[in-house]
C-alpha cells in the first residue's frame, strides 16, 4: 500500500469518526438524560400541549400520542413505586397529586374531546388504581376526581365506553372492599350521619338531608346493559358494596329509591314472561345459577317452551338470594321485604289461589323451585311467613285465617293427583329448610299439650273395657300395637330418643332413669313396623330387594343433618311430663297433620306416585329430633287417648283393610312380585309384553298392588328411622 492510499483511508476514517460524534451529540441534544420526575412532567405537558396546539377536535384520540404519553406516565409511576420504601410517595406521585392531574384528566374525559378521550381516561384511572399498591383513594385529589368520574359512568345506555366504565367501577369497588370506610367518600349529603346540619336558623336532621350515592347509581345503570357480561360485572359491584360493614352506607343503600325496587321489579318482569302452563318435571329439571345464564337452543336436547325465560328468572332469583345472603343485615331485610311486597304478594299469590288446574300445577311448581333455591335466612323467612302465615299457637279445627296456607294444605288431598303430588312436593321441600317456624306451624303447635296421650284415670277399674264395648279397637290400640296376624309383638314400652322408658300407665318415671330392657325395647319397636304387613303381602325378600341396610344408611345421614339443623332451636330431649301439660280438651292434630294421616288411611286407593310423595313428606317429619313428634310417628306402644290416632294406628287399620281385600284377589303374592319387578325395571321387554297382554294386570287393582309395595317399603323406612334415632341418642 502506497502513502497516498494510506493517507486517503486515514482521512476517511477521521471523517467517519467526526460524523459519528456529531450524530451522538445530536441524539444527546434531542433526548438528554432526565430524572423520572422530569420524564413524567415531559409526558404530562405533551398531553396538555396537544389541547393547546391542536384545533381539530374531531380527530379520534387514538390517532394522537395521548394514549402513549399516558401509558408512559403510568409506567413511570409504577417504576418509581418499586424503587421507594413501603407507603412512601415519590416525586412523580407527589406531582400527580399536587398539580391536580387527575382533576384535569376527569374534565377531558367528561368532555370526551377528542372523541374517545373518555375511554382513554377511564383506562388510565383503572390501571392507576390496579397497579399502584400504596393507598391512593384517601387523598382528596384522588377520590374527588374519581368520584366525579364515577358519575359519568352509565349515563348512556349501551354507550361505546361501557367496557371501560365497568372495569373502572369494579376496581373502585375492590379498593373500597379493602378499606370499607372509603365508601363514605362516594356518598354526598350527610356523610357518616354526624350531627345536624343547619342553614341559617333552620335545623335539618340527617334523615332529611338528601343523599346521593354515585357509585350505586352508576352500577344500577350498567346492570341494565344489553351486554350480559357487563351486566354481570355490575351485579358483582353491587354485591360487593352491599356487603360492606359500614352502617351508614348500608342505610343509604337500603333507603335508596331504586336499589331494592329494581331487584324486585326485574324479578316480576321475568316471572310474567313465563308461559302460563309448564310441566313440573321441566321446571324441576332446570338448574340455573347467577352469572352462568347459558342456554343454546340448537344444542340443548332437553329444550322446552319457556326454558330460556325460566333460566333467566331463576338466575336472577339466585342473584337476589345471594345478595340478601351476603349483604349488611339492614340491606338484607330491605331487599327481602321489597321482594315480598312486589313479587310474592301481588304476583305469586293470585296465581297460587287461582282455580285453573293447569295454572295451579304450574304456579305451585314455580313456588317449589324458588323455595328450594332459597338459602338466605331473611328471604327464607319472608317466604315461610308468606306461605304459612305467622300462626304458632294451638290450631283449631276449621281455622283458615291464612288463606294461602289453608289452600296449599287442602290441595295435598286434591281430586287431581297431579295437584296433590305437586302440593306434597312443596311441603317436602319446605320441611327441608332450616326455619323453626315451618315445623312449629305445620307440626308442633298442637303437640305441646300431648293431648293425644291417654292419661291414667284415678281408678284402675275405670280403665277396664269389656270385649263388647264399642271402643274396643281404640282400647286395644291404646295398650299396645294392634297387630292381629302372625308375628305380632307383645306390648312393651318404648324409650323416646333422649327420654326414659315409660310404662303404659305410669308417666312419673324419673327422667334420668335408664331402662333395663332398652335394647329389647327398640328391637320390639323395629319389629312392630317390619311385621306390620303380613308375609303374604311382602315381595321384596322374594325379588332379593330387601333394602333395609340402605334405609339405615339414609336414616343415619338424614337424622344427623336434622340434629345439626335443630340444635339452635333448643328442642327438648324428653317429652313434657303429663302433669305439666295443660288439658285443652279433645286432641286435634292440626290441619296439615290431619291431611297427611287421612292420605295414609286411603293409601290403598291412591296412585303409586301420590303414595310415594306422601311417604317422602312423612319421612321428613319422622326424622325430626323432637320427642312429641317421635311419640306420634314412631311409638307403636304409645297409649293413645280415645278418638286419637298415631301413624302406627293408621297404618294398622290400612293393613286390616288390605287383608280383607286380599281374600278377593287370587294369586296375590305372585302378582305382587311381577308388579315389583316392573317398578324396578327388572322385567325384560318380551316379559313386559306378556304382562301387558295379561288381563289380570290391567284390572283396577293394579293401584292396590303398587300401594302395598309402597307400604312395605315405608314400614322398613320407619323401622330404620326409629332404630337410628334410638342408636344415636344412646351413643350421645
Amino acid at each position: 500500500m502506497n502513502k497516498g492510499e494510506l493517507a486517503s483511508k486515514l482521512k476517511k476514517g477521521k471523517m467517519f469518526n467526526k460524523f459519528a460524534a456529531a450524530l451522538h451529540s445530536a441524539v444527546e441534544a434531542l433526548a438528554p438524560s432526565q430524572s423520572l420526575q422530569e420524564d413524567f412532567v415531559y409526558h404530562w405537558k405533551a398531553v396538555t400541549h396537544y389541547f393547546i396546539n391542536n384545533k381539530d377536535d374531531k380527530k379520534p384520540v387514538q390517532e394522537s400520542n395521548i394514549p402513549s404519553h399516558l401509558n408512559q406516565m403510568l409506567e413511570i409511576l409504577v417504576n418509581e413505586e418499586a424503587e421507594m420504601e413501603d407507603n412512601l410517595s415519590g416525586p412523580c406521585m407527589e406531582y400527580l397529586l399536587q398539580h391536580k392531574t387527575l382533576e384535569t384528566l376527569h374534565s377531558l374525559g367528561k368532555a370526551d374531546c377528542p372523541p374517545g378521550m373518555k375511554g382513554v381516561v377511564l383506562t388510565f384511572f383503572t390501571k392507576l388504581l390496579r397497579k399502584i399498591k400504596q393507598p391512593l383513594l384517601p387523598h382528596v385529589n384522588v377520590y374527588k376526581p374519581i368520584g366525579r368520574l364515577v358519575k359519568v359512568c352509565g349515563e348512556i345506555r349501551a354507550g361505546p365506553t361501557e367496557i371501560e366504565e365497568i372495569q373502572f367501577l369494579c376496581i373502585v369497588c375492590a379498593k373500597i372492599r379493602q378499606d370499607p370506610y372509603l365508601v363514605n367518600f362516594f356518598i354526598e349529603g350527610d356523610v357518616q350521619g354526624q350531627g345536624q346540619k343547619s342553614t341559617g336558623s333552620v335545623r335539618r336532621s340527617p334523615s332529611q338531608v338528601p343523599m346521593e350515592f354515585s357509585l350505586l347509581d352508576s352500577l344500577l345503570a350498567l346492570v341494565q346493559s344489553p351486554d350480559s357480561k357487563i351486566a354481570v360485572k355490575a351485579c358483582e359491584g353491587l354485591l360487593l358494596i352491599a356487603s360492606l360493614p359500614e352502617k351508614h352506607a348500608a342505610q343509604c343503600i337500603s333507603e335508596h329509591p331504586m336499589f331494592c325496587t329494581s331487584l324486585a321489579e326485574r324479578l316480576c318482569s321475568l316471572y310474567t314472561a313465563l308461559p302460563l302452563s309448564m310441566d313440573p318435571v321441566d321446571v324441576e329439571s332446570v338448574e340455573a345459577k347467577w352469572g352462568l345464564e347459558l342456554c343454546n337452543d340448537s344444542e340443548d336436547t332437553a329444550m322446552f317452551h319457556g326454558k330460556r325465560q325460566l333460566i333467566s328468572l331463576l338466575s336472577w332469583y339466585d342473584y337476589c338470594d345471594q345478595i340478601v345472603n351476603e349483604s349488611h343485615p339492614m340491606i338484607s331485610r330491605a331487599i327481602a321485604r321489597k321482594i315480598l311486597e312486589w313479587f310474592f304478594i301481588p304476583i305469586l299469590e293470585p296465581l297460587l289461589l287461582q282455580s285453573s288446574e293447569a295454572g295451579i300445577v304450574t304456579s305451585t311448581a314455580h313456588l317449589t323451585k324458588l323455595v328450594k333455591m332459597t338459602t338466605s335466612p331473611e328471604l327464607l323467612s319472608e317466604f315461610v311467613y308468606f306461605i304459612l302465615g305467622n300462626g304458632s299457637g294451638e290450631e283449631k279445627p276449621g281455622d283458615n285465617s291464612h288463606k294461602l296456607r289453608h289452600r296449599l294444605i287442602e290441595r295435598c288431598d286434591h281430586l287431581s293427583d297431579e295437584i296433590s303430588i305437586m302440593s306434597l312436593r312443596l311441603f317436602e321441600v319446605l320441611l327441608q329448610k332450616p326455619h323453626q317456624h315451618i315445623f312449629q306451624n305445620l307440626v308442633l303447635r298442637n303437640l305441646k299439650t300431648r293431648a293425644y296421650h291417654d292419661r291414667p284415670l284415678p281408678s284402675p277399674s275405670l280403665n277396664q273395657g269389656s270385649p263388647g264395648d264399642s271402643g274396643i279397637e281404640t282400647e286395644a290400640i291404646s295398650n299396645g300395637p294392634f297387630i292381629t296376624h302372625e308375628g305380632s309383638v307383645p306390648g312393651s314400652p318404648l324409650s323416646v330418643p333422649g327420654s326414659p322408658a315409660r310404662s303404659l300407665n305410669d308417666s312419673d318415671v324419673s327422667p334420668h332413669s335408664e331402662p333395663a330392657d332398652d335394647v329389647q325395647g327398640i328391637h320390639r319397636v323395629v319389629n312392630c313396623f317390619l311385621s306390620l304387613l303380613p308375609d303374604v303381602a311382602k315381595s321384596s325378600y322374594i325379588t332379593g330387594d330387601v333394602g333395609y341396610d340402605m334405609y339405615l344408611r339414609d336414616a343415619h345421614k338424614h337424622y344427623k343433618n336434622c340434629l345439626v339443623q335443630c340444635l339452635a332451636w333448643d328442642w327438648p330431649s324428653h317429652p313434657l311430663p303429663l302433669e305439666r301439660c295443660t288439658n285443652s280438651g279433645a286432641f286435634y292434630e292440626g290441619y296439615f297433620m290431619k291431611v297427611l294421616l287421612d292420605k295414609v288411611s286411603r293409601m290403598l286407593d291412591q296412585p303409586y306416585e301420590v303414595n310415594l310423595q306422601m311417604t317422602l313428606v312423612i319421612s321428613k317429619i319422622a326424622h325430626l329430633p323432637h320427642p312429641h313428634i317421635h311419640e306420634l310417628f314412631l311409638d307403636p306402644y304409645l297409649p293413645v287417648a280415645p278418638g286419637c290416632r298415631t301413624l302406627f294406628t293408621v297404618l294398622n287399620r290400612v293393613v286390616m283393610d288390605l287383608k280383607a281385600r286380599m281374600r278377593a284377589l287370587p294369586d296375590f303374592q305372585s302378582q305382587m312380585i311381577v308388579v315389583r319387578k316392573q317398578l324396578m325395571g327388572m322385567v325384560e321387554e318380551e316379559q313386559r309384553h306378556k304382562i301387558e297382554d295379561n288381563p289380570i294386570m290391567n284390572l283396577p287393582h293394579i293401584d292396590l298392588l303398587e300401594a302395598v309395595i309402597v307400604l312395605e317399603e315405608f314400614c322398613k323406612e320407619l323401622a330404620a328411622i326409629a332404630f337410628v334415632k334410638h342408636h344415636t341418642s344412646s351413643c350421645r
